[in-house]
């Protein structure tokens, strides 16, 4: 069903016409379509709005800057009139971290996107906030480098956006997270004013750190300076099949303490190990099996099955126990195809000393290729009247096994629930856990059903989703994880927040204060 266009208000059209007049005509509008546009993220819950065709959060107005320059002026205006101001990239958040809870100003940043200042030699590139993540990665290669950084929705994602987030991506083994590869950056506080961070490497504190992952709430971040690297000239890729869950751990902490960089490293269940040969799908929405259900039998297929998660959930528990472990290193320069296989031969001895049966690059290679695939099967699901989410969190080794039990237990009646690690490190892993069912929301289209019925089911949809995602978030938390490892808080987590930080929510809410005075950035979120 689509969703009714929100009307605009009458502080929206005068937003509309004063930001018009501070930046120019057709950069700033309260139109019904823009409004909708601007009103959204990628989030689950949003999604299952969109599935019914409701509108909760429009802004009153968006404006597109085309500088740095006018998002001061735009902030400077907002903190005049006391008006929120989200900041919003290419809209491929999963956290409803820029959905506007409060209306006020949507600050659409994509128009920030001049070319960037790529200095290969140096390793470095000096991008704006607006361009986006694919796009960058395309100019990188053309000019012989990588970013390295290739987060599940980079075709949508900007750079600004992967900023706020303390975004990972599919190679963070070798070249780290986003956090790793800022050099400095550009933001623009809730006063107006332009801060430049990183332009020396002296002791004092550098503020860049403090800004990455703050949501828009303490700055809106314009330009980047970022390290890039030359272009990878060989890829070494394999599957590695490990008679139990627990020795592909082992292999995979062996291959991290004999100090090598794998690009890519991650550990699936026995769903994953069992099917790794032709078929091999992971990293998909939907497990393969469920797959078949929604292929052969349709939508109402795939209803039945997930009328019962709990029986779904003892199936897949009742399988043998094996873990697929993909690995997979790069190199450059002339000696980059010895490098690459000289380190990937390595890792296969210490694997293979603990059972781990090489299944070839093939597993490994599809796995790289369709990683992008998920988002249009999970709109699949969601047209069958099914939801889908994943969870990223991250822990110690020493509480893996707590967190993988506590979590499965939480879902184990509530939805299909799987899980696999996603980034490895020394001292302990990033843990995706992802949860599939039944929404409630019927499988045909809802067009003409009366309001009340429509919010009726929608408010059953919410109830069935915020238990699931409720449940798991806490579940994690007793086990001593942090809830989110590259997605951000958002709407979504941030409840979590106090448990995680304790007494340090007075300094960030302290830190909120002095950043953003007049408190319009992206109010709501991050418990600010």
């Amino acid at each position: 069903m689509s969703a009714p266009l929100p009307a605009a208000t009458a502080r929206g059209r005068a937003l509309a016409r004063d930001l018009s007049a501070l930046l120019g005509e057709g950069q700033a509008s309260c139109a019904p379509a823009d409004l909708r546009a601007a009103s959204h993220d990628a989030w689950a819950r949003a999604l299952l709005w969109t599935k019914a065709g409701v509108m909760r959060y429009p802004p009153e107005a968006v404006a597109w800057p085309d500088s740095a320059a006018q998002v001061q002026a735009v902030i400077r205006y907002a903190a005049e009139q006391r008006i929120p101001v989200v900041p919003i990239g290419g809209g491929s958040g999963v956290a409803g971290g820029a959905i506007p809870v409060q209306g006020g100003i949507a600050l659409d940043l994509k128009r920030l996107c001049g070319a960037p200042r790529i200095e290969l030699e140096r390793r470095f590139v000096e991008v704006d906030a607006g361009v986006n993540a694919a796009r960058l990665e395309e100019l990188l290669d053309a000019a012989g480098a990588t970013l390295g950084h290739f987060p599940q929705g980079m075709e949508s994602a900007t750079v600004g956006g992967m900023l706020a987030t303390r975004s990972a991506g599919a190679r963070a083994g070798r070249y780290g997270k986003i956090e790793d590869l800022v050099v400095g950056l550009d933001a623009v506080d809730g006063s107006g004013t332009l801060l430049r961070t990183g332009e020396d490497f002296g002791s004092r504190p550098d503020l860049t750190q403090l800004l990455l992952g703050s949501e828009g709430t303490l700055a809106v971040i314009t330009r980047a300076r970022l390290r890039c690297f030359p272009r990878p000239t060989a890829l070494w890729a394999r599957a590695l099949r490990f008679p139990s869950g627990e020795k592909g751990v082992r292999g995979l902490q062996e291959i991290l303490r004999a100090g090598l960089r794998p690009a890519v490293l991650r550990l699936h269940g026995p769903l994953e190990a069992l099917g790794a040969g032709r078929a091999f799908d992971a990293g998909r929405a939907l497990p393969a099996p469920l797959r078949l259900v929604l292929d052969s039998g349709g939508q109402e297929a795939l209803r039945l099955a997930l009328r019962y998660p709990a029986l779904l959930n003892k199936l897949a528990f009742a399988l043998p126990a094996l873990g697929l472990l993909l690995v997979a290193f790069e190199g450059d320069g002339p000696h980059g195809d010895d490098d690459a296989a000289e380190e990937g031969e390595e890792a296969l001895r210490l694997c293979a000393a603990l059972g781990g049966e090489d299944l070839g690059p093939g597993p490994a290679e599809r796995w790289l290729a369709q990683r992008s695939s998920a988002a249009a099967e999970r709109a699949r699901l969601f047209a069958a009247g099914a939801f889908a989410d994943t969870i990223d969190v991250a822990a110690l080794w020493d509480r893996l096994p707590a967190l993988l039990a506590g979590v499965r237990e939480a879902l184990f009646s509530r939805a299909l629930v799987t899980a696999h690690i996603t980034h490895a490190y020394l001292e302990g892993c990033a843990v995706a856990f992802s949860f599939l069912a039944l929404s409630g929301l019927p499988s045909k289209e809802m067009e003409g059903a009366p309001s009340d019925e429509v919010e009726e089911d929608l408010a059953e949809a919410e109830a069935r989703y915020d238990a699931c995602l409720g449940a798991a978030l806490s579940a994690a938390a007793d086990a001593g994880a942090t809830v989110s490892h590259q997605d951000g808080m958002g709407l979504a987590r941030q409840l979590l927040m106090p448990r995680e930080h304790g007494e340090g929510m007075r300094e960030l809410r302290a830190l909120k204060s002095a950043f953003d005075p007049h408190g319009i950035l992206n109010p709501g979120k991050l418990l600010l």
